[in-house]
């Protein structure tokens, strides 16, 4: 065979290769579509037009009623902030979903839709979930939060993640977050499963709220995610059983401080008993006995059940990577929840 055979066969070859490599790649695009448009709608989910979307921010009334100056402050970073502001402003975030982001969150739901029928889980069912799409320096920054069930995400990191996507394991964490997302609005419509998985955590859930005292409500932060103060546990404080419950606070004013870094705020643990005082939560000898440490989000059962769910879904009981976790009892216990 001369060189020009050679050179032929080289080049077809190499058309050969990228032709099957194109055909394979194409499949397993179809595939993954297919797999998408069939178990997406399994969590039922639809996305609000910046126009709806701001529309459904501001009829959150109950939620925006219940703000201090200090919340307002806080999210404002400005002193003597007001609370038209603060809308203004928040409306004023909200954001058109893209087509890519779209498909890129059906995607990802259907990922979960895909292990939720794997594991043969039982998870309660909820109302059509809505997500919107907002800029989220109101509330600080944070990558995610609900009300009912509308799932409000931070536009750059959408818009981020289903552009990197095509990477191997970069959009991790934001299957994380819609898992906890979706604990939210799961514990929100179904109070059963929320008892079982503050129970997990020690957590008792009463019969009602618990009234924040003028002490804390003057460092108060509201949380969308934590819409009551009706579940306790019992801290070791000062060598005595004291049963409390969680609040998010402010160390000091907006004045004070001028910041909102998480370095200005804290778990307030507040006694069920109507007194007028909180503890830090190095007052507790056995705060970390009671949420357990698997997580760092212990500013409330809720969240912090919210990131132990989001691990046993996500990762399962052998955790990320295989290295388990410092409190494996909380993970099992939540996959048992969902077993039965």
């Amino acid at each position: 065979m001369d060189n020009d055979d050679k050179k032929k066969n080289r080049k077809k070859n190499i058309k050969r290769f990228f032709r099957i490599a194109g055909i394979i790649i194409v499949a397993m695009l179809a595939v993954d579509i297919c797999l998408t448009l069939l178990f997406t709608q399994k969590i039922p989910h639809r996305y609000a037009s910046a126009k709806e979307g701001k529309e459904l921010m501001l009829s959150n009334t109950e939620y925006y009623s219940g703000f201090t100056q200090n919340d307002i402050e806080f999210r404002m970073k400005k002193s003597g902030a007001t609370m038209d502001e603060l809308l203004d402003a928040s409306a004023g975030e909200v954001r058109d979903y893209s087509f890519f982001e779209k498909h890129f969150i059906d995607h990802e739901i259907a990922k979960m839709a895909i292990k939720t029928a794997w594991n043969g889980y039982d998870i309660p069912e909820i109302d059509e979930i809505i997500f919107i799409k907002t800029d989220m320096s109101v509330e600080m920054g944070n990558s995610g939060y609900t009300h009912g069930t509308q799932i409000y995400l931070n536009s750059g990191f959408v818009t981020i993640n289903s552009i990197l996507s095509i990477f191997p394991g970069f959009s991790e964490f934001f299957d994380e977050l819609l898992w906890h997302e979706y604990f939210h609005c799961l514990s929100r419509y179904n109070p059963e499963f929320r008892e079982k998985m503050y129970s997990l955590i020690h957590f008792t859930v009463a019969d009602s709220d618990f009234e924040l005292p003028p002490s804390v409500l003057e460092r108060y932060l509201s949380n969308p995610d934590v819409e009551h103060h009706d579940a306790y546990a019992t801290f070791i404080i000062d060598g005595q059983e004291i049963d409390c419950f969680a609040a998010w606070i402010t160390k000091m004013d907006y004045a004070q401080i001028q910041s909102d870094e998480d370095s200005d705020k804290m778990v307030a643990l507040v006694p069920t008993d109507g007194s007028d005082t909180y503890y830090t939560r190095e007052c507790a000898s056995n705060f970390d006995e009671v949420f357990g440490t698997n997580t760092r989000n212990v500013i409330d059962p809720e969240e912090c059940m919210a990131d132990n769910f989001a691990y046993a879904m996500f990762y399962g009981i052998k955790g990320k990577d295989a290295k388990g976790y410092p409190n494996p009892e909380i993970i099992q216990g939540v996959i048992d929840v969902v077993s039965h």
